[in-house]
């Protein structure tokens, strides 16, 4: 099923963007082989720091430090360090080729999540979607601000690498 992995929601987001836009075939093995490549690339440099700082995730500090034995985040909690944000660094990544192949401030809707029955996403760009997919775990209380925002750097300085940028 699409959208099961955070990876597989932007292959859908990317097959919806070929079909909307009716891409030709050279154009959307380019958008496929380097959306794959800035998937992968990130997530090896994501995993990197993960291990490297080992960070706690929000719920072992608020249970063991703060005390409030209880709590839990509003999403499932990975099972592995806190530091950085893969959804962060991934989205980013993704929307960034998306906007290097594609254009900024390109209206999108995404339907990936229409097989569950969930309604329909609409966005003023890629940009907007990748953003919003870090901030969804600060939300959904799972990272701190501090690995959204390095990871969202993560993922554009992957982009610049794509692109052999600066």
């Amino acid at each position: 099923m699409p959208g099961v992995t955070s990876p597989g929601h932007w292959v859908s987001i990317l097959q919806q963007i070929i079909q909307e836009k009716s891409v030709k075939l050279d154009k959307a093995a380019l958008a496929y082989a380097l959306t794959g490549a800035a998937l992968n690339d990130v997530l090896i440099r994501s995993f990197e720091l993960k291990y490297q700082y080992l960070t706690v995730r929000p719920i072992t500090y608020i249970r063991e430090v703060m005390g409030y034995t209880n709590w839990l985040p509003y999403i499932g909690t990975p099972a592995h360090p806190e530091y950085i944000s893969n959804h962060s660094s991934l989205s980013v990544a993704a929307a960034g080729v998306l906007e290097k192949l594609f254009g900024k401030n390109q209206v999108f809707t995404d339907h990936t999540y229409d097989y569950m029955g969930m309604a329909p996403r609409t966005y003023s760009s890629y940009a907007a979607i990748g953003l919003e997919a870090g901030f969804s775990r600060l939300y959904g209380g799972i990272h701190y601000m501090p690995s959204i925002d390095d990871g969202t750097a993560i993922g554009k300085k992957v982009v610049e690498n794509i692109f052999n940028e600066k």
